[in-house]
């Protein structure tokens, strides 16, 4: 089989050669030779980032600015193998003017995370429920099918969408400190928001919905640290409902990114509508072990995160050892297959291409399905 043929079964609930191993094709290594050997020895490929569809906001004007002097006010942050750059978003509408700062990191289309956000206060709710309300969607699809004909039998191209609205009033709008406090002590303005944003992006996955794309990623970034079970239940779960239910009447399929701990999601998880859980990361990141998730979720795909903590500082060998625990957790290797989906190491390094080809050439002589346990 083909490496895209390989994703495809998996996501169908079918029966491929070897686990897919995959890689995101914004953490591969320099194009160029060494990325055309890993291809050629069995890795994957999958290209996020792409979007079926276009916004436009009328009554909304965005000003985008990066500014070394921000550095000076106390937003300097490093990092052990790059510096971070900090830059700054202002929209503009008739309701008002929100801001955020947040950090570029090194790999395109990661490592932007946000230190200040655009709700900083009640006053805000207001802006931000105009941005939302003012947002348009339409068709647009080229991008997408252009990057399926250059990636071809490689991998697959997967849209990713924003979070739903829960996780991007968590995670993007407002931060966890202004959340839990207005959560406590403002809930009808979270609950408001909550239910434009979710009006807002039905209109959004109805225009997915009716594009060529056959799976697409939501970006959730669940951690039940932080999405605890109540949060998960009340938001979580009825989002997923309504976007399952556009998707399944198209044929699509629903993957929702869940990166973190998750044990206490464990059962809530098990009864939600998402068809794939993405980026599913065993201990001692995760606190769930791939034996027990895949007794848990039955049913559902899982496309697990190869953990940073077996190829950091790791000798190749071990990483092997630790490709080879995974696949055994795993067998047979029904609904299963592999990724990675966070930083392992620096994409500029040797280094990092020699795991990514440890791990794909373990893959290849372990992975044969049925899997083995002996």
């Amino acid at each position: 089989m083909k490496m895209k043929e390989r994703i495809v079964a998996v996501l169908h609930h079918e029966k491929p050669d070897v686990i897919p191993f995959t890689v995101y094709t914004m953490l591969l290594p320099s194009r160029g030779s060494g990325e055309r050997d890993l291809r050629n020895m069995g890795l994957g490929l999958v290209e996020l980032g792409l979007s079926v569809y276009g916004v436009k906001t009328p009554n909304v004007k965005m000003q985008t600015t990066e500014d070394l002097a921000l550095f000076l006010r106390g937003y300097r942050i490093t990092s052990t193998s790059r510096q971070k750059r900090l830059a700054q978003r202002a929209y503009t509408s008739p309701a008002g003017t929100v801001s955020e700062k947040y950090t570029l990191g090194y790999t395109p289309g990661l490592g932007e995370w946000p230190v200040e956000w655009m709700i900083k206060d009640l006053r805000d709710y207001e802006i931000v429920g105009y941005m939302i309300d003012d947002t348009e969607y339409f068709p647009d699809y080229e991008e997408f099918s252009k990057a399926e004909e250059i990636l071809g039998d490689d991998g697959i191209v997967i849209p990713m969408t924003p979070k739903s609205p829960l996780q991007s009033m968590l995670l993007d709008l407002m931060g966890y400190e202004r959340f839990s406090i207005d959560y406590q002590n403002h809930r009808h303005e979270i609950d408001a928001l909550y239910t434009l944003f979710t009006k807002k992006q039905l209109e959004m996955y109805k225009v997915i919905a009716d594009s060529p794309a056959e799976v697409i990623l939501l970006d959730d970034n669940i951690n039940g640290i932080v999405t605890n079970p109540k949060l998960f239940e009340r938001y979580c779960m009825p989002f997923y409902e309504k976007v399952a239910e556009i998707f399944h009447q198209h044929d699509k399929i629903l993957m929702v990114h869940c990166d973190g701990k998750l044990k206490c999601l464990r059962e809530l998880i098990a009864k939600s509508k998402m068809d794939v859980i993405e980026a599913f990361t065993p201990p001692p990141i995760g606190d769930i072990s791939i034996e027990e998730a895949m007794s848990a979720w039955k049913g559902k795909i899982l496309w697990a995160n190869f953990p940073a903590t077996s190829t950091l500082g790791v000798q190749l060998d071990r990483v092997e050892e630790e490709t080879m625990n995974i696949l055994k957790s795993a067998s047979p290797g029904d609904g299963f297959a592999l990724g990675v989906t966070e930083d392992i190491g620096d994409i500029r390094s040797i280094r990092y291409q020699q795991v990514l080809g440890a791990i794909t050439k373990t893959v290849m002589k372990c992975g044969k399905y049925p899997i083995s346990k002996s």
